[in-house]
């Protein structure tokens, strides 16, 4: 007999897009929790939702399964007096309702105690499982949550409807105040009113007479099968970008796509307004040509299939055309001057009230540059770039277009500069300039760009933290962890940073905005655990924490991660990390140890020379140095087999320290070796 199929959906108010899919995978688990706990649990789950509902199909057991619970009784030393059973033994053994002779003896902390195994009672799970939904919906993470009515209850959203049911028997129950009722809901457009349900099954039957698809990955194949098939009528392919597909997913209960048209003239705007235009703000797939170029069409969903589908469309059609009728005014507006006339304007734009002005802030980006300028692997005929970007990259903030489309900031200023003869490594380096804000963005193009991305990313990080305003818990208002991201990225995967290195930017950064001591490491932290969990997405955790944990350049880390993954399972790898234990383990705890240059007796000497060996391989060249670690290794314990390092001669111990001291500096040149 196969198990009974339990079904819950909890009906409510639209739920934001960008909330959906995790506060839907919050309940699942915490209901999958629930069932476990309660000894139900048979296998995963199925989740489904839309904006107005979450909705769990499982697999249950009929009844809960088995379970002894141990119930600690008196300490045995208490249990019995001159041979009987004292009244607390006796008290206990009414209370469990076990026989003496089948009480046990276990120890715990130390003491021993009678101990009774109990049968804990096998009810039913439709007796159960109306109890778990409301203790799991307790425990959803909400981002944030809303009170309505006169309960003092809190959600993300107003709950308006539930339905329980097991197989086919309805489960009467209440969250939030509202009880469970054997009906559900259609989509807004094509059936508002109440849905009769009697069983798992007809639950089913009772949203496809809804309109509703709760399955996202079916919403989301009907909106790509056909979007494309009506971008194929008009000659043209969907432009589909996937943030964008997952809010509609998530917007929709029933997706109904259809095309619409604009006028052609508007194909002379730059291509990003048009498509933020569409996009951003209305939530339309564009259409391009078999050639990649923007058609005069657009793809968009509606919410149900409902009627008058060509009247919809025209008042898509009619919203967009005032849409770009704006989008080409303030591009027009903006074409009178050029983006350099802007500059002025920055100081009355505040960047922070305890940062100053965007003027404030290009003047600081500036002075960072020229104080870091020699050490940049950017070529000398580049640097007048590098100072023309950072002159124009915030001034399309005062342009009409990015007032009207945020989105396009850097983006608009990329455009305009390239229309003002700006060379175009400057043009693309405003453009780039919020690049990458993600783990799969793409990096700015050139070695200009990428400096301007890093040197505005470190006067963000390192201004903020020196107010004191830092990422916090979930809260990030400003972006740090975002910009802590983009710096990490911009300092393993590019070869702009020639002599320099990221602390030490950092730390000049710091020191031209007078800020207190430890700001610059903050800051380091900061970024250091961004790149750890990108990292750890490939490579092992623990060798990444290794290779972070030296200080050496984080360009060449993936070469270096790729290096030990290879080696890991060698001998020797097992070999350099007891060494290196070895070494760490008398160095740890005694203070103020400076490097010596040898030692005395054939054992130092030995040491002193295969130290030397391998701090004398070419920097980066990992192949010399682990190849020199075949003699240094050895000494190290042919060092520690034959010397006593902590002599009672102070003299000696710090010669002997002062060489391990160095011997440690050669072990840790890539990494630092815990494991």
């Amino acid at each position: 007999m196969s198990n009974p199929r339990f079904l819950v959906e909890v009906g409510v108010e639209e739920i934001p897009s960008r909330y959906l899919a995790s506060l839907a995978a919050s309940f699942q688990q915490a209901l999958e929790a629930e069932l476990q706990n309660a000894r139900l649990w048979q296998a995963p789950s199925a989740l489904f939702y839309t904006p107005r509902r979450l909705v769990v199909e499982a697999s249950v057991a009929a009844q809960q399964a088995p379970e002894l619970e141990v119930i600690r009784g008196p300490q045995a030393a208490q249990a019995w007096r001159e041979g009987a059973p004292t009244e607390a033994l006796l008290g206990f053994a009414r209370r469990v309702q076990v026989p003496l002779d089948a009480l046990e003896r276990e120890m715990v902390q130390g003491k021993e105690y009678l101990v009774a195994r109990v049968a804990k009672p096998q009810r039913g799970a439709e007796e159960v499982l109306p109890q778990l939904v409301p203790q799991a919906l307790a425990k959803v993470a909400l981002p944030r949550s809303m009170r309505w009515g006169r309960t003092d209850e809190r959600f993300l959203r107003p709950v308006r409807w539930l339905v329980m049911f097991l197989d086919g028997r309805f489960l009467p129950g209440e969250i939030f105040g509202v009880r469970a009722r054997p009906e559900t809901y259609g989509n807004r457009t094509d059936h508002p009113g109440a849905l009769p349900v009697a069983s798992v099954a007809g639950y089913w039957e009772a949203l496809a007479r809804g309109r509703v698809e709760a399955d996202p990955e079916r919403r989301r194949e009907a909106i790509l099968r056909e979007g494309q098939r009506l971008a194929r009528e008009v000659g043209g392919t969907l432009d589909v970008d996937p943030d964008l597909l997952d809010e509609v997913v998530n917007l929709v209960e029933w997706p109904t796509p259809f095309v619409g048209a604009f006028d052609p003239a508007y194909l002379a705007l730059p291509d990003p307004l048009l498509i933020t235009a569409m996009r951003v703000h209305q939530r339309y797939f564009p259409v391009r040509s078999p050639e990649g170029r923007l058609m005069p069409y657009f793809v968009a969903v509606r919410n149900g299939i409902g009627a008058a589908l060509d009247q919809v469309r025209r008042g898509n059609e009619r919203v967009l055309r005032a849409r770009l009728a704006d989008a080409r005014y303030f591009f027009e507006l903006d074409r009178k001057e050029p983006l350099e006339s802007r500059r002025a304007g920055l100081e009355n734009v505040l960047f922070h009230q305890k940062l100053g002005t965007y003027q404030d802030k290009v003047d600081r980006v500036r002075a960072l540059y020229q104080e870091t300028l020699a050490g940049w692997q950017v070529p000398k005929s580049a640097q007048p770039w590098v100072e023309r970007a950072i002159e124009l990259y915030k001034c399309d903030l005062l342009t009409h277009v990015v007032g009207e489309f945020p989105e396009l900031q850097g983006v608009m200023g990329g455009i305009y500069a390239t229309f003002d003869g700006e060379p175009e490594a400057v043009a693309a380096a405003i453009r780039d300039q919020y690049r990458p804000a993600s783990p799969s963005d793409p990096l700015p193009e050139g070695a200009v760009g990428q400096l301007l991305g890093i040197l505005d990313r470190v006067d963000t990080l390192v201004m903020f933290y020196a107010h004191g305003i830092k990422a916090t818990g979930s809260e990030d208002p400003f972006g740090l962890r975002r910009a802590a991201l983009g710096l990490a990225r911009l300092s393993t995967e590019t070869g702009v940073w020639g002599d320099h290195s990221l602390g030490e930017v950092l730390g000049r950064m710091a020191r031209l905005a007078g800020a207190s001591e430890g700001v610059a490491d903050a800051v380091h932290q900061l970024i250091q655990s961004r790149l750890a969990s990108l990292l750890e997405a490939k490579w092992p955790p623990a060798l990444v924490q290794s290779v972070l944990a030296a200080d050496n350049p984080w360009p060449q880390i993936e070469e270096r991660l790729a290096f030990f993954q290879g080696v890991q399972d060698t001998p020797e790898w097992l070999a350099l990390q007891e060494a290196y234990r070895r070494v760490a383990r008398i160095l740890s705890g005694v203070q103020g140890i400076e490097e010596r240059e040898g030692g005395h007796g054939a054992a130092a000497e030995a040491l002193h020379r295969a130290c030397s060996q391998a701090l004398a391989a070419p920097e980066g060249d990992l192949q010399a140095w682990w190849r020199s670690l075949a003699f240094l290794v050895p000494a190290i314990h042919e060092f520690f087999e034959g010397v006593l390092v902590m002599d009672p001669d102070p003299e000696v111990r710090a010669e002997r320290l002062g060489l391990l001291k160095k011997v440690e500096r050669a072990l840790t040149r890539y990494g630092v070796w815990e494991g």
